[in-house]
């Protein structure tokens, strides 16, 4: 009985070392047999990435790189292949490929892609609510870092716009954890991260929201002329806004403003220019390299 195991373990490593050989064997006749020329394999990737068809994408991308290695397009067929492993969520891979081609090709008029997809690894993670927000302020960083580095490119408009909605991301965050501090009583808490959101955020779409509730947290310490300050803000940039009709009813008990309209001209109100755009960042659409 263990003689009969021992050999039909024996035809079995046989059958399977046969088997790797063959197929060994097949693989490599897609690369010999490959009649193909360097555009026709990357016309060929490009349409099966169309066709969803991603392995075999990666598969004529291979070629390119292994058969025409000084070949224009093996320099971007590493880009696209970096972008494949995006579209599979593989974002290591995407990183680890889009750092490669820095390195390899730090002049090439394409880095800025690869920079553009090494952000958006980090920019799709954004989605629930974390604390650390450690994707958020990543992607931030390194979308900033394209539009200064990069100015003018074609993924300028979409990297703005992912930036806009990265800082109502940020703004929103910080402001649900000042309530948070305010529902504790923690007044001190609470003005950090307003305080922080008019600073670094005030572009936002909580920037209203944020403003009003400085200007009621300095009445209620009795710093009466910051409150007007800041209420002067609002009023100035948001006239027709609720919240600073609310800042407006509560300022309006300290000194008789009502027939005043021009009334916060004197605290000399900074001027905000706030971003439109929805309160979200679920916009995880990501261009493709021409």
């Amino acid at each position: 009985m263990k003689n009969s195991i021992l050999i039909l373990l024996f035809f079995l490593i046989i059958s399977c070392s046969s088997n790797d050989k063959d197929e060994n064997k097949n693989f490599q006749s897609l690369y010999e047999d490959n009649t193909l020329d360097d555009y026709e394999l990357f016309e060929l990737a490009k349409n099966y990435i169309i066709s969803d068809e991603l392995e075999l994408a990666l598969l004529e991308l291979d070629k390119i790189d292994v058969i025409y290695p000084s070949s224009p397009y093996a320099n971007k067929s590493m880009l696209v292949a970096a972008y494949i492993y995006f579209l599979k969520e593989e974002y290591e891979k995407t990183r680890a490929i889009a750092e490669l081609y820095k390195n390899y090709y730090p002049g090439s008029k394409d880095i800025v892609y690869a920079h553009y997809l090494d952000a958006m690894t980090y920019y799709v993670l954004i989605k629930k609510s974390d604390y650390s927000q450690e994707n958020t302020n990543i992607a931030l960083e390194k979308f900033n870092f394209i539009l200064n580095a990069y100015p003018n490119s074609k993924y300028e408009i979409d990297v703005i716009t992912k930036i806009k909605l990265i800082n109502n991301n940020l703004a929103r965050e910080k402001l649900n954890i000042a309530k948070f501090y305010i529902d504790k009583g923690n007044k001190s808490g609470s003005l950090i991260y307003l305080m922080d959101i008019v600073n670094n955020h005030n572009s936002s779409l909580s920037i209203e929201e944020t403003l009003y509730l400085i200007v009621k947290i300095y009445l209620s310490l009795d710093e009466y002329e910051t409150a007007k300050n800041y209420a002067s803000i609002l009023a100035y940039n948001f006239p027709e806004s609720e919240w600073y009709k609310k800042a407006y009813n509560l300022i309006n008990n300290l000194d008789d403003i009502s027939e005043n309209k021009n009334w916060f001209e004197k605290f000399n109100p900074i001027k905000i220019f706030r971003e439109e755009g929805e309160n979200n960042s679920n916009n995880t659409s990501i261009q493709s390299i021409e």
